[in-house]
């Protein structure tokens, strides 16, 4: 598989317009109070209530400032400063924290947290990421010192006192105050940001980076190919490493992120295609990651993966954040879904998820789908955009130096 293969013309603009529609997500869905819906309907009418999304809020920074500039001029550039600024103030002064730690979910009516893990320390990493990098993207002073102030509160190693494996993060903290008993403990795409964003802190807050080498991979076998977390769906493979150049990067102790995506998306597809005979929808479409499913009495969010039972369903959506792993099986994918006339999966904001054994799309987008796709696509068609401003941080500058990346002389071999 030729995973370096450039999209002909009539390929990029198809991607172009699949990046406006989710940065639309951002545009039509953040709310009163400042942040982001967790989720919106993809197709009917929109939803006006809801829950927000610490970890959507973070993505729609990044899609916001995104939207002010080229190739999309959705917004004036002031207007992105000021609906991220809404926002950056909302997660500062709004939403209760613990040790700068914020919930996952909160009400947009009420803002009163929402669900179980009460305090979340992978979703405001997304938030404290998607704050510095739209502070530096769109060059405003007011929106640096708030992303900063975002940044600086956060004691990371507070966070790892749960009692979990030494010196690792935990996930956060219950509606009781007392910590999660899961901790960040695997080494993949998902956690590794989390990691030097952590690392990168000051005024001896900052995660101990000597901690490293407790984070572990799992290695496993799927559909022949073998990487780490085998179990894991596309979620974890792909979303984070579309802030941090891992191509170019070593990771210390020589664990290769970005050879894993290109192999999970591959393996992916393979698992998928292998359960055809069980499953309609698998002789056609691929796709599985955490997201909706169909359910006795609508919609269910499982975490669907190749360590999961199947029912049928695939994730278009997320596969599509894997559009510079695997292009040509994300493209024909998508082609295949845009000509599928009896699903009509396209909607609003991208392409929902589809089960075809049950006759089933998705009815909604979910906002941390929709910020992978923008993330994936800017990097995929704007020469790594997200990822050049992210390596800029100061605060990704020093979490990479603590933690022992290396810039590698050449990239990195899938």
């Amino acid at each position: 598989m030729d995973v370096t293969t450039t999209p002909p013309r009539t390929e990029r603009a198809f991607l172009l317009q699949l990046q406006r529609r989710a940065v639309q997500y951002f545009l039509d869905n953040q709310t009163a109070g400042g942040l982001v819906l967790d989720r919106q309907a993809n197709h009917g009418p929109r939803r006006a209530v809801g829950l927000c999304s610490t970890a959507a809020s973070g993505m729609g920074f990044i899609a916001l400032a995104l939207a002010a500039a080229e190739p999309h001029r959705l917004l004036p550039k002031a207007s992105a400063v000021r609906r991220v600024r809404h926002g950056l103030t909302a997660a500062l002064e709004r939403v209760p924290h613990t040790e700068g730690v914020l919930p996952h979910f909160t009400e947009a009516a009420s803002g009163a947290v929402a669900g179980a893990d009460a305090r979340s320390t992978i979703d405001t990493a997304w938030l404290v990421a998607g704050a510095l990098w739209a502070a530096e993207f769109l060059g405003d002073a007011e929106l640096h010192d708030l992303a900063e102030r975002l940044y600086d509160r956060v004691h990371w190693a507070y966070w790892t006192g749960g009692g979990g494996p030494e010196g690792l993060i935990q996930h956060g903290h219950d509606r009781g105050g007392r910590f999660l008993r899961a901790s960040w403990d695997r080494l993949n795409g998902e956690t590794v940001f989390l990691y030097v964003l952590a690392a990168g802190a000051r005024d001896g807050r900052a995660w101990g980076a000597a901690a490293w080498p407790a984070l572990e991979t799992f290695p496993g076998t799927v559909a022949g190919l073998r990487f780490g977390s085998a179990d894991l769906g596309l979620f974890v493979f792909q979303y984070g490493l579309d802030l941090l150049d891992l191509d170019h990067w070593r990771v210390p102790g020589g664990a290769d992120l970005a050879g894993d995506a290109v192999r999970a998306a591959l393996a992916n597809f393979l698992f998928c295609r292998a359960a055809a005979p069980r499953f309609a929808t698998y002789r056609t479409y691929w796709g599985l990651s955490a997201g909706d499913g169909p359910g006795a009495r609508g919609d269910v969010y499982r975490p669907y993966s190749p360590a999961e039972p199947l029912d049928g369903t695939a994730h278009l959506t997320a596969s599509l954040a894997s559009v510079a792993r695997q292009p040509v099986l994300v493209l024909d994918n998508l082609n295949r879904a845009l000509r599928d006339d009896t699903l009509a999966a396209l909607g609003r904001y991208g392409f929902s998820c589809v089960n075809v054994d049950h006759g089933w799309v998705g009815r909604d987008m979910v906002g941390i789908d929709a910020g992978a796709a923008v993330l994936a696509l800017d990097n995929y068609l704007a020469d790594d955009r997200v990822r050049r401003v992210f390596h800029r941080l100061p605060a990704v500058r020093r979490g990479l130096a603590r933690v022992g990346f290396r810039r590698a002389a050449a990239p990195l071999a899938a």
